[in-house]
C-alpha cells in the first residue's frame, strides 16, 4: 500500500489577525501567508470571525488582505460557503486585495456564477478607497435601490449636470441622472432630443463642455472611448457597424481584441502562447455565439446577413467585450414583430443571467415598457422627466413633448 502523505497545519492565531477601525467601520482580515489546507483550518477561522462579530455587534465593511494566501481546491466550497454566510451576516461590503492571480481567478470565477462582485484590487489603498466609496453611497444616498427596493441603491454610472455643445446647437443642457448596477435604464424622447449625444458622451466620442461624469466611482469630466472599453462599458450603434466581409465568428472575436495581451510578433507568427491565447478566446466567442442562437451563420460574412440576424452579431461583439455597461443604441430599430421579440429576449437574459447592467435607446414605447425598470426622458437635449416606466407614460410633459399639443 502506497504511503500515504498527511499535512498537518500549525495552530495560526486568527484572533490576532482581525482588527476593527470604528472610524471606518472597517473590520480588517490578515490572512497573507496563511494556508488553508483542510476544512478545519476554514471552520476555524470563521468560527473566529463569528466570535468577534458577536462581540462587536452591528455590520462592519469587510477589507481583506490574500497576499500570498493558499486555499487547497479540495476546501474551496466550504471556505467559500463560510465567506457568503458571515458577508449576509455582518458585512455592509467587502474589499480584497493582494490575492495571487490563481486565487483571483476562483474568485472571480464564483463570483460570476453566484451573481456577486469579486471586489479585487492591487493594494490595500484601492481597496479602503472602494470602501470609502461603498460607504458614501449609503450615507449620502440612502434611498432604496430602484432593482430591489429590499437594498441601498448601488450607482454604475452618475451624469452630473452634462451640457455638450456644437457651435450655437444645444445638444444636451445640464443632463443628471444615475444607472444602477443591475438595472435596464432606457433613454427615450423625440427625434433631436438628443439621446444619441448622450451615449456618446458616456463612452467617449463627443466630450461635454460642462459637467462629469462617474463610471465606478471614478469621476471624470470627460471620458475616453478606449478608457471607457477597457474600463466595461460596451456600445452597440444606431447604424450597423460591422465587418461585412469578414464571418459572424471574426466579428465577435474582434471584440476581445482588448483582451487580448500578447504583442504583435507573437499575432504574426500564430505560436505557442499566442495560439493557446486564440483558443481561450475562440472559446468564450464560441458560448456567445450558442447564447445568441447564431450557431448556423457562424462562418457566414455579415455583409449577407439579413438586417436583423446582423444586429444580433453586433450584440455578440458587444457582448464579447465583457462590458459591466452595455449601451444598445436602438437595437430593435427596422426589425419587424418577431425580430424585436428576440432582441428583447436577449436584452432580458443578457441582464439576467450576465448581470449586465443596460441602458437602451428605444422608440418603440411597448419595449420600453416591457424592458426597463427606469425610464430618463429628454427633449432638445433636456431632461424633462425620469422615473418608473409606468409613471413616465403617464407624464403629461412627456406625453405633450411626443404629441406636441396640450392636455
Amino acid at each position: 500500500m502506497d504511503d500515504v502523505i498527511v499535512r498537518i497545519a500549525e495552530p495560526i492565531d486568527f484572533a490576532g489577525r482581525i482588527s476593527f477601525n470604528s472610524a471606518l467601520e472597517v473590520m480588517e482580515i490578515d490572512l497573507g501567508n496563511v494556508e488553508f489546507a483542510n476544512r478545519e483550518m476554514v471552520r476555524q477561522f470563521y468560527d473566529e470571525v463569528d466570535r468577534q462579530m458577536e462581540r462587536m455587534g452591528g455590520r462592519w465593511y469587510f477589507l481583506i488582505n490574500y497576499e500570498n494566501c493558499i486555499v487547497a481546491p479540495e476546501v474551496w466550497d466550504d471556505f467559500a460557503l463560510r465567506g457568503k454566510l458571515a458577508n449576509v451576516n455582518y458585512s455592509n461590503g467587502t474589499a480584497r486585495f493582494g490575492a495571487t492571480d490563481e486565487t483571483r481567478k476562483t474568485i472571480r470565477k464564483r463570483a460570476e456564477a453566484e451573481r456577486f462582485r469579486s471586489n479585487l484590487y492591487e493594494s490595500r489603498d484601492e481597496a479602503l478607497a472602494m470602501l470609502a466609496t461603498m460607504r458614501r453611497r449609503h450615507q449620502f444616498q440612502g434611498m432604496p435601490s430602484r432593482v430591489d427596493p429590499g437594498r441601498a441603491a448601488d450607482i454604475l454610472l452618475k451624469i452630473e449636470n452634462v451640457s455638450l455643445r456644437f457651435g450655437g446647437v444645444n445638444a444636451l443642457q445640464a443632463v443628471s441622472f444615475e444607472i444602477e448596477r443591475g438595472e435596464i435604464v432606457a433613454i427615450i424622447g423625440p427625434n433631436g432630443a438628443g439621446k444619441t449625444s448622450m451615449l456618446n458622451v458616456i463612452n467617449g466620442f463627443y466630450h461635454p463642455q460642462e459637467g462629469a461624469i462617474t463610471f465606478k466611482g471614478e469621476r471624470r469630466h470627460q471620458m475616453r472611448p478606449y478608457i471607457a472599453a477597457s474600463h466595461g462599458i460596451g456600445r452597440t450603434f444606431q447604424n450597423v457597424a460591422l465587418f461585412k466581409g469578414m464571418s459572424t465568428l471574426d466579428n465577435i472575436m474582434s471584440g476581445r481584441a482588448l483582451k487580448m495581451h500578447k504583442g504583435l510578433l507573437w499575432q504574426f507568427l500564430h505560436w505557442g502562447p499566442a495560439q493557446k491565447e486564440e483558443l481561450k478566446h475562440r472559446e468564450a466567442v464560441e458560448q456567445i455565439i450558442d447564447f445568441l442562437e447564431i450557431e448556423h451563420i457562424r462562418k457566414v460574412p455579415v455583409g449577407r446577413l439579413p438586417y436583423g440576424l446582423q444586429k444580433r452579431v453586433e450584440l455578440g461583439r458587444a457582448l464579447a467585450m465583457e462590458p459591466e455597461l452595455l449601451l444598445l443604441d436602438e437595437p430593435m430599430a427596422g426589425m419587424n414583430l418577431e425580430e424585436k421579440e428576440d432582441m428583447s429576449r436577449y436584452i432580458l437574459d443578457v441582464n439576467r443571467q450576465f448581470g449586465t447592467t443596460i441602458a437602451l435607446i428605444e422608440h418603440d414605447m411597448g419595449v420600453v415598457m416591457d424592458l426597463s425598470n427606469f425610464v430618463v426622458v429628454l427633449d432638445h437635449g433636456i431632461k424633462i422627466s425620469e422615473g418608473p416606466p409606468g409613471e413616465v407614460q403617464t407624464d403629461p410633459v412627456v406625453i405633450r413633448a411626443y404629441l406636441g399639443m396640450g392636455q
